[in-house]
């Protein structure tokens, strides 16, 4: 496998984690974010850019703490695209008057850009985020970052014998199917959403106490 082909196969494997991440974490009322500059407070280098960021989480952080809300998030820092300004985008779960605050709290720029997460899907979302391309990127650096409470999404293995046809269980979506044959042999492939419900029961079930919505199931 050639370096750019590796590398292409890496950055597909990462864009996945980050999709399960954010549906094992985020409903479709939390908010997508878009932070950008005005030409005035534009950073000239993407380490002061991720310094404001930083500042603006901080910031959100003890606005909420004290109204006992949690603040959970994932973003990434770009300026390679289109013209090149450096921007933010991340992914921040809701509570009340959160446009007001978060305009507030961010000085650098005339616009804010929010919209739900459910406009897009989860994988739509990960592919946006990290768009740009990773080329000089620190070996083993993430795409992107992350708040440290934030849920692990379950992934689970098992073998499924060839004569059984592969289905997504009742009242689950699904999001992507595939079947495919090549030179070594064929597989399936389904990929499906959980209802919040049934992601609950299931989280559940594995730790024995009520637990929080989960993520992508992969067959």
């Amino acid at each position: 496998m050639t370096s750019a082909a590796q590398k292409a196969m890496n950055d597909k494997t990462a864009r996945g984690r980050l999709e399960m991440l954010l549906a094992a974490n985020f409903e479709g009322q939390d908010l997508f974010v878009t932070l950008t500059y005005r030409d005035a407070d534009l950073p000239a280098k993407r380490a002061d850019a991720v310094k404001n960021v930083r500042k603006f989480i901080k910031q959100l952080r003890a606005y909420r703490k004290p109204r006992g809300q949690e603040l959970k998030y994932v973003y990434t820092t770009e300026g390679k695209h289109g013209e090149g300004r450096l921007h933010h985008h991340l992914v921040i779960n809701a509570t009340e008057r959160d446009i007001e605050t978060i305009r507030s709290l961010w000085p650098y720029g005339d616009m804010v850009d929010l919209e739900y997460v459910g406009a897009r899907d989860y994988e739509e979302l990960a592919r946006y985020m990290t768009k740009e391309s990773v080329e000089g990127r620190p070996v083993g650096a993430q795409m992107w970052t992350r708040s440290r409470n934030l849920e692990k999404p379950i992934v689970e293995t098992c073998f499924v014998p060839d004569d059984t046809a592969l289905a997504a269980p009742t009242d689950c979506t699904v999001l992507e199917r595939e079947e495919r044959m090549t030179e070594y042999g064929s597989y399936s492939y389904i990929k499906y959403r959980m209802p919040p419900w049934r992601r609950q029961q299931v989280r559940s079930q594995r730790a024995g106490i009520e637990d929080k919505p989960g993520p992508l199931y992969l067959t």
